[in-house]
């Protein structure tokens, strides 16, 4: 019988202050080839807790592989990660930190397909405010909705060939994916869930 590999999940919010949500996919994609809304307090302190409940678990650091949406797969993840987090990024910041204590961090998602994403948004924010951006929003989202489906599958492979026996993936992922119900079939899956100070989040968090 295989063994069934071990993953941690820690579905978050991005803030809009967050670099990778103000960058151009632009800079993002110069950044990988090696060149050039929310609340920030509360932002903040979701990230300390989620810190605090990682570091509760006391993982075998040198066997733990990092994978985090919108982070390509490029040649260039350390690099990128610590471009973000010298530009204010609290989640790379902490990932980071998690590098520096042994851990491994995956180039995740699907450059095209994060470029298809940047695209959709940017061809919504073009047009005008009112009916018309309203009518876009739905097909926005719709297509959004399927375009993350396919980015879920894509992250869930790349999870599943690079982890190796004996490692524990840490996956840090947007609460709107719904990648941990597919890895549910394939790995032994615990959540590290805080309770984020946004009324907006509803009941998606537990404290």
């Amino acid at each position: 019988m295989a063994e069934i590999r071990r993953l941690i999940y820690v579905p978050i919010l991005h803030a809009q202050e967050d670099p990778r949500e103000s960058t151009s996919l632009n800079k993002i994609k110069d950044m990988a080839k090696g060149g050039g809304g929310n609340d920030a307090t509360a932002v903040e302190a979701m990230w300390e807790g989620i810190a605090a409940k990682i570091e509760a678990l006391n993982l075998p650091w040198e066997s733990v592989r990092i994978y985090q949406d919108g982070a390509p797969v490029c040649g260039n993840e350390l690099e990128l990660a610590m471009r973000l987090a010298n530009s204010g990024s609290p989640n790379f910041a902490f990932i980071l930190d998690l590098i520096e204590k042994g851990a491994r961090l995956e180039g995740t998602e699907e450059m095209d397909l994060l470029i298809k994403e940047y695209d959709l948004l940017s061809q919504l924010l073009m047009k005008n405010p009112g009916a018309e951006r309203k009518a876009a929003s739905v097909e926005y989202q719709a297509k959004s909705r399927e375009l993350l489906a396919v980015r879920d599958e894509f992250i869930f492979n790349r999870i599943t060939d690079t982890l190796n026996k004996g490692e524990v993936a840490l996956v840090f992922m947007g609460v709107m994916h719904r990648l941990d119900k597919l890895l549910e079939k394939d790995f032994l899956v615990s959540y590290v869930i805080y309770r984020l100070p946004f009324r907006s989040v509803g009941s998606i968090y537990n404290a």
